[in-house]
């Protein structure tokens, strides 16, 4: 990911579109996926409760001035 919003590929929090619960009663959080500048698509990330609640506690770490998760050989959390 760049700096430039017109560079690179993107995904991002869609601009206006609220947080959510699907009917199953997960939470969804709408994304905007851009490359180079052009949309390509609207999609919701679903996660379950306890993944909202790791993501809650992960967001709050890094807030507070936490240093983030190690990472593992192919980007993702250790």
């Amino acid at each position: 990911m760049t700096a430039n919003r017109q560079t690179g590929w993107r995904i991002e929090r869609a601009p206006g579109k609220p947080l959510g619960r699907t009917n199953a009663g997960r939470f969804f959080i709408p994304l905007l996926i851009t490359a180079d500048g052009q949309e390509i698509a609207e999609v919701n990330l679903v996660l379950t409760g306890s993944d909202s609640e790791r993501l809650l506690g992960e967001l709050s770490r890094l807030l507070s001035g936490g240093e983030p998760a190690p990472l593992d050989p192919i980007g993702g959390p250790a």
